[in-house]
């Protein structure tokens, strides 16, 4: 992990030189993000949004740059359909769980003129990503044999012992820049490490988003 921070972080440094062909964008975007679960356990999928910039390097002019970037990312899940009603009594449990991560992607891209103002743009490359927050708030209410109850919890993920931090993800999509000033881009990354190191669970995240940049 170190070394390819390392490594991610010396190229771009190296980049910073050449200006001549460089290009910044600031955008925000609508995000997927699933934990996608092994041997039958259900995967777990969050919505929510994404805001940050990047910072295009042409090479040369062969229509191929690379793109350092940063990102801030939100996504949240709200289950309110569980619980329990039978002869007993009835019970009611609501779930909320929130995920903030914070991404280093650096894409290696191609540019090619589709048209007088438009730009289209194919895109690759890996994604540093750290877990900044990862909570889950329950809240158990109801009445059995004629007793009200209720209840709350809340669950830190990251103290659960082998939930991990950090991820690097893989992945690419399609971007259409617009008279050089507004960027539309569609993608998805593949997280490569286990976020789960346990024998009994295994998960890796997925993250799809689509979303609009003002290029400068």
């Amino acid at each position: 992990m170190k070394k390819i921070l390392t490594s991610i972080l010396t190229i771009s440094m190296a980049l910073a030189g050449t200006t001549a062909f460089a290009q910044a964008s600031i955008g925000l975007g609508f995000l997927n993000s699933t934990d996608i679960m092994k041997d039958n356990i259900k995967d777990v999928n969050l919505n929510g949004f994404y805001v940050g910039a990047d910072y295009n390097f042409a090479l040369g002019t062969s229509g191929i740059g690379v793109a350092p970037g940063i990102n801030y990312q939100l996504v949240t899940k709200s289950d309110s359909n569980l619980g329990y009603s039978g002869t007993l009594g009835k019970a009611n449990i609501k779930g909320d769980r929130t995920q903030m991560f914070v991404t280093v992607p650096v894409m290696f891209n191609y540019g090619f003129q589709m048209c007088d103002g438009l730009v289209g743009r194919f895109y690759a490359g890996p994604t540093m990503s750290v877990g900044v927050y990862d909570k889950i708030k329950s809240k158990t209410s109801g009445e059995i044999l004629g007793i009200k109850f209720s209840s709350d919890d809340k669950t830190d993920m990251f103290d659960k012992d082998g939930y991990r931090r950090f991820d690097v993800m893989l992945g690419g999509g399609f971007a259409l820049d617009c008279y050089d000033i507004v960027r539309f881009k569609v993608g998805y990354d593949y997280g490569l490490i286990n976020r789960w190191d346990s024998d009994n669970v295994k998960s890796h995240r997925g993250q799809a988003y689509f979303g609009v940049a003002y290029l400068f």
